[in-house]
């Protein structure tokens, strides 16, 4: 495929883009990276629901291109965690592949770099990455990738905050719960992950600070706050994820 920066573009996918007072924001926390312009036909099955125009039936073969790369912890110069997000130049694709959010982890055999294992995140009524860190969480190193991914729903918008373990050289997903939640007026919440509490328990369990404004159809004036913990492995559905990353083979 051909690989191109595209100068001076920036993409900003924060909703909304000038939250007022009680907004349930959604930043993005790719707006400051340079956008490439990776042009070539879908690769695999979520390429080819993502790049769709679904009135037209006309297929972009242009990619808008985010990420960040870390190093690998415990892989020296060996290893690296690409974060990609993308979606496809004038498509309009169908709510369920809106756009594409992945996790790679490459290795490097001499001069040349493959991916190792790759992640696809949910990509029904995906558009951003609202948080995306590197962070100690154990007390023994930053070994762990704490992602938020956008989704949603009918009537809801929600975002999801995944924990994945890398001290093993793998993607091993250890807790999976919404950052932010809006079902209509019934429920609506945001959980920030609260690092010193979490490192506390050697990462055993993630532990949160958690405002509510909307419970049940309840209304909280002045919004709940509560400080719930969720041991590890809470929300890790592993066959939903094995589902979800039989996106990545080959179209057929």
């Amino acid at each position: 495929m051909s690989v191109s920066l595209d100068r001076g573009k920036r993409i900003d996918d924060s909703s909304p883009e000038k939250p007022n007072a009680g907004d349930l924001a959604f930043p993005d926390a790719l707006a400051a990276e340079s956008v490439y312009a990776v042009t070539g036909g879908a690769m695999n099955e979520a390429e080819s629901c993502a790049s769709e125009d679904v009135v037209s039936g006309k297929l972009s073969g242009t990619r808008r291109l985010r990420f960040k790369l870390f190093r690998w912890p415990r892989e020296n110069d060996r290893g690296l965690l690409a974060v990609l997000q993308y979606d496809f130049q004038d498509a309009s694709p169908a709510l369920s592949c809106l756009s594409i959010g992945l996790l790679v982890h490459l290795g490097r055999n001499a001069a040349n770099w493959s991916a190792k294992e790759r992640c696809l995140l949910e990509i029904v009524h995906h558009d951003s990455l609202p948080g995306i860190r590197l962070l100690n969480l154990t007390g023994e190193g930053a070994d762990e990738l704490v992602i938020e991914s956008s989704s949603g729903g009918a009537g809801t918008v929600d975002s999801g905050l995944q924990v994945f373990d890398l001290s093993n050289g793998r993607l091993h997903e250890v807790l999976n719960t919404p950052s932010r939640m809006q079902y209509m007026t019934d429920d609506w919440y945001t959980q920030t992950l609260d690092v010193s509490r979490t490192r506390e328990s050697q990462g055993q369990q993630f532990c949160f600070s958690k405002t509510t404004l909307f419970e049940g159809g309840k209304a909280f004036g002045p919004p709940r706050v509560t400080h719930p913990c969720y041991k590890r492995g809470d929300g890790v559905n592993s066959a939903e994820v094995r589902s979800r990353n039989k996106m990545l083979a080959p179209p057929r």
